[in-house]
């Protein structure tokens, strides 16, 4: 299904409005915000409201790939480059030529890969794993991330010369809880999507109900609200909705303006307030803050993954 920007805040309005703008272009796009703030939404709202519309539009999640493996992913190999290259595969660099690539938070990206990546950026050319010949492509590059991408340079995680290639037009995604006014839309664009979708009593919040959402600070963005108005149409007890039926977000409070009260919460939301306020103090370098903590890299990595899922992050 295809995703909707809704919103009615002034922020949001000036966002999409630059975002516009920008579409115009073809000079890469840097996108920054907390994750879960739809960064890839307007993304997608670039490509779509550009002149290269009707090419490709392809999102990389350079997270979720080791070196050796983003660079198969962008560039393409030949046959036989490597063990398991049984056929020769297209890179998304040549896929979307015409077209928009998305770097999914490229800070992501290992360190010696950068130096390949700004090279592409700068030449707009490339070779396939395993190829020696130069194929030239035209991409309009759009790069996501949600860490401060200044820190990542200034300790030496990301590259300053790539810095500066991709932060050519930026646009700063805001958290959910900087346009509260957004809130009604969400909900209410939420649940038609999900009663849609399959057969539930719930119809709407109350008015209680829709101000209890709209004060929560919302820690997981549009995502979290998401994955709450979809348990709240699947465990409604009736048509509406009231703050009786949150009381984990009657719990919460604003983390700007009040301290949580460990004794009032369940262990797994202490643990996580705690692992969360580690990535925060390491600026999101998971091996510092697994230390930290006591733990793997791998145990911190898949509670971090749990969190998404349940729309914390």
């Amino acid at each position: 299904m295809t995703e909707t920007i809704v919103y009615q805040s002034r922020v949001m309005h000036e966002v999409i409005q630059l975002a516009t703008r920008y579409a115009a272009s073809s000079a890469t796009v840097l996108l920054t915000g907390e994750s879960g703030t739809g960064k890839e939404l307007v993304a997608k709202h670039i490509h779509q409201n550009s002149p290269r519309d009707k090419g490709k539009y392809i999102r990389v999640n350079c997270a979720a790939l080791s070196e050796s493996l983003l660079e198969s992913e962008l560039f393409g190999h030949e046959r036989g480059a490597f063990t398991g290259a049984l056929s020769t595969r297209e890179g998304r660099f040549e896929a979307a030529s015409g077209g928009t690539l998305l770097l999914d938070e490229i800070t992501e990206i290992p360190l010696p890969f950068q130096s390949k990546l700004l090279r592409v950026l700068e030449q707009s050319e490339f070779e396939r794993v395993g190829d020696n010949r130069t194929r030239a492509v035209d991409v309009r590059i759009i790069a996501t991330t949600n860490r401060t991408i200044e820190d990542e340079v200034a300790a030496g995680r990301f590259r300053a010369d790539l810095y500066h290639r991709v932060n050519v037009l930026r646009l700063d995604v805001p958290p959910l809880r900087e346009r509260r006014d957004d809130v009604p839309s969400l909900t209410t664009h939420f649940v038609d999507r999900f009663r849609s979708e399959s057969s539930v009593m719930l119809r709407g919040f109350s008015r209680p109900g829709l101000k209890t959402l709209s004060d929560y600070h919302w820690p997981g963005n549009v995502r979290q609200l998401r994955n709450v108005i979809l348990r709240a149409c699947v465990l409604a007890p009736g048509p509406m909705l009231g703050p009786s039926e949150l009381p984990k977000l009657e719990a919460k409070s604003d983390p700007t303006t009040d301290e949580p009260t460990f004794e009032s919460m369940p262990l797994g939301d202490i643990e996580r307030h705690v692992i969360l306020n580690r990535l925060r103090q390491f600026n999101g370098n998971k091996t510092a803050a697994a230390s930290a903590l006591g733990v793997t890299a791998r145990t911190l990595t898949n509670k971090i993954a749990r969190y998404r899922e349940r729309g914390y992050l």
